[in-house]
Parts: C-alpha cells; structure tokens; sequence
C-alpha cells in the first residue's frame, strides 16, 4: 500500500484571509469614496449648507419686498411710500430736493 503524502503549502492557509481582506478593502474604499460614501456626505452637507444661507437671504429680502408691497395696496396706502414712488418711477423730483434712500439695495434698485 502506498499513501501519497502532500507538502503543506502555505498559500493554501491565506487564501480565505487574503480574500476576506480584498473584499474588506474593496467595500471599505466604495463607502469612503463612492457615491454614497462619506467622502460624497461631506460634499452634500457643505452644498446644503450654502444653499441654506442663500436661502435666509431670499427670505430676508422677500419679507422686505412684502413690506413695501404692503405699504401700497388700497387697504393700508401710506402717502409717504406713493410719493415716493410717484418721485422715482416718474421723475417728479424737484431740482433742490434730496433723495434720501433707506438701504443699499433700495438705490440699486431705483437706479436702474
């Protein structure tokens, strides 16, 4: 009787490791910088970030711009505000009267 003996090898033992740690490093790689990884999160949360304070501007200005609006309807007709806007929009200032603007972009927008 002959029995066949095989030399150990040693790559044998580190095959099921070696391909554990592929498959770690391969998922751990796409959660860092895939497109849904945290590399990606930090980028989306900068851009809301940004988008949010563009956002508290619009509503500042709007909430100005509503005020204005408000000061000219039938119900609440402020005569200071129609002068006022009778004096841009037409002309009707006189030479020697001074024009005194509330904001900056009050006189950016009445310029043009």
């Amino acid at each position: 009787m002959s029995t066949r003996h095989r030399k150990k090898s040693l790559i044998r033992p580190l095959l099921l490791p070696l391909v554990a740690l592929l498959f770690s490093a391969y998922f751990a790689w796409h959660g860092w910088h895939g497109a849904f990884g945290i590399e990606a999160r930090r980028v989306l949360d900068t851009e809301a970030a940004r988008l949010e304070a563009i956002k508290a501007e619009l509503k500042a200005e709007r909430s100005e711009i509503e005020k204005r609006v408000a000061l000219l309807r039938p119900q609440s007709l402020e005569s200071d505000m129609l002068d006022e806007r009778a004096r841009n929009i037409l002309g009707f200032a006189q030479p020697n009267e001074i024009v005194i603007y509330k904001s900056a972009t009050q006189a950016a927008v009445n310029k043009k």
